[in-house]
């Protein structure tokens, strides 16, 4: 049953890499993010997004680029910034980053880095909880491990007979 688990874990996680993403930043961040053209909405940056590679091999330049639809942020100052089109050079199955930079002209900017700050502060948060989260999960594991015999020392002794070796581990 262990070795069933492990085997399926192992095979699930190395599985081909079928998509590309795109990490998507804001200057500053907290930038609400929504795609060019169709207003599909990404969340409150930073954030992702993510394309199959067969989609993006339908894009393909000739000089090997991915070109894309782009991205809009808006701070909560109403300030915006858009990058479009976006072109993804690589990889179809990597990861990119892009920023969206605020212009500093534009009224309300400490609205947005006071607005900045509170995301930071969640996000720290985020992290805070999935660490706890980790922890814990060792620990089960570890637990079960002790339990099912995982652990347990295996002593070997090799012996050289003629020209052969002889290995008996209890």
């Amino acid at each position: 049953m262990k070795t069933q688990f492990l085997v399926i874990l192992l095979l699930s996680l190395s599985g081909c890499a079928t998509q590309s993403t795109l990490q998507i930043y804001s200057q500053p961040i907290g930038a609400y993010i929504t795609e060019v053209g169709t207003s599909t909405t990404l969340g409150i940056s930073p954030t992702a997004a993510y394309y199959n590679a067969s989609d993006l091999h339908q894009n393909k330049q000739p000089d090997g680029c991915y070109l894309v639809k782009g991205y809009t942020a808006r701070w909560v100052s109403g300030a915006t910034s858009t990058m479009n089109p976006i072109r993804i050079c690589g990889s179809s199955t990597g990861t990119y980053n892009i920023t969206l930079n605020r212009d500093s002209e534009y009224p309300d900017l400490e609205k947005d880095l006071n607005f900045a700050l509170q995301v930071q502060n969640m996000l720290a948060q985020q992290r805070q909880a999935q660490a706890a989260q980790d922890a814990a999960f060792a620990q089960l594991w570890s637990a079960y491990s002790i339990s099912q015999g995982v652990n347990k020392t295996t002593n070997c002794t090799t012996t050289a007979i003629g020209d052969s070796l002889n290995t008996s581990c209890r």
